[in-house]
């Protein structure tokens, strides 16, 4: 039986919201229209205007105006994602992703006194075209990882099925599974005050499992768990005011959800996947652009 396919990983998604957003901008450009403001074109007052910009976008009608407006989160969110990915860029290239991220938002926004606005639509689109591509460069940005695959449970998907090595299947034979202080936390509590028997015995059982997993060494560090499967229990919290302004940390699926990110955002060249059958938590990762499969059942 043939291995599926996993689902793209967060560099493909984001490279493939790049590429939306570059054809979207496109369109939004072909909509619009430029016009001279500059206040010295009639030459004929005997006053000289210093500091004002020559061209400015036209008055939008209302549909350029529903589109602008769906275009800006759109502009926000990739910049979220793409500045966690670069935490700590060299001042070249915060330097170019601040004027692009600035070009970008302007020119949706169509702030006033602009002075990059060009003349012309046709140089609009050529500019628009180095930013995003200036942007999109970031896969080439990313190094080896030592770990190429990694896995991050939820807490249901430990209870159902607390076989580490369980994802072989759909991951392949090599990865790290990482677990998230929230949902070792939620396990030790489930096993105390469950809502019924079986789900304590459940969570019971997969606490024993995963502790065991210290006798194979500093779980800290990372362990073996069989074959070429390894797993590290991490043991900080997210937090942070760079992740998306969404995000509640007091919610246990928001936790999950920064804590995969920021994850993602430490290890930027692996493919890490959130297990989980929660349509909540799919629903949030989704939102963050970060992918995840259905935990394989006993």
């Amino acid at each position: 039986m043939p291995r599926p396919t996993p689902p793209p990983t967060y560099a493909e998604k984001l490279s493939a919201d790049f590429e939306a957003l570059h054809r979207d901008f496109h369109a939004l450009l072909e909509q619009s229209a430029i016009h001279n403001i500059d206040p010295n074109r009639g030459g004929n007052s005997g006053v000289a205007f210093i500091g004002f910009a020559s061209w400015g976008w036209a008055r939008s009608e209302a549909a350029l105006e529903v589109t602008r407006m769906a275009l800006l989160p759109r502009i926000a969110n990739l910049r979220t994602r793409l500045q966690l990915l670069f935490p700590h860029p060299t001042p070249q290239l915060g330097k170019q992703h601040a004027e692009a991220w600035k070009l970008l938002e302007s020119w949706t926004r169509r702030d006033k006194a602009d002075h990059s606005v060009p003349s012309t639509i046709e140089e609009a689109h050529a500019i628009v075209d180095t930013k995003i591509d200036i942007l999109a460069l970031f896969t080439e940005l990313l190094s080896p990882d030592d770990h190429p695959v990694r896995v991050m449970p939820d807490t249901n998907a430990l209870i159902d099925n607390p076989d580490l090595s369980a994802y072989r299947a759909e991951l392949g034979d090599r990865y790290r599974v990482h677990l998230a202080p929230t949902v070792l936390g939620e396990l030790d509590e489930l096993k105390r005050a469950g809502r019924n028997q079986d789900l304590r015995d459940a969570a019971g059982a997969a606490v024993r499992r995963l502790k065991g997993l210290r006798d194979n060494g500093d779980v800290l560090q990372g362990v073996r768990v069989a074959g070429e499967v390894t797993c590290v229990f991490e043991h900080t919290e997210p937090r942070g005011h760079s992740l998306p302004d969404w995000l509640d940390l007091s919610v246990p699926d928001d936790r999950i959800a920064a804590s995969a990110l920021l994850l993602q955002s430490a290890h930027p060249s692996a493919a890490l996947y959130v297990a989980t059958s929660d349509v909540n938590l799919q629903n949030k990762l989704s939102a963050l652009g970060l992918p995840w499969v259905e935990p394989p059942h006993v």
